[in-house]
């Protein structure tokens, strides 16, 4: 399997994008939405790709 390597100056603006994106769901739907959710796991996702890659580099 390959690793995808992110450009870590893009992969902040993605983090930054998805967690003003997660609380504008969380104000419109609340926090415990299927979006709200969703949109939270997805930060995860990234978050958790900025944490392997400052790890492992």
């Amino acid at each position: 399997m390959e690793k995808k390597v992110w450009n870590n100056s893009l992969l902040m603006e993605c983090i930054k994008e998805k967690k003003e994106k997660l609380v504008e769901i969380a104000d419109r739907s609340g926090l415990t939405s299927t979006e709200t959710v969703k949109c939270s796991q997805e930060l995860d996702i990234l978050l958790n790709v900025y944490q392997r890659q400052a790890f492992f580099n």
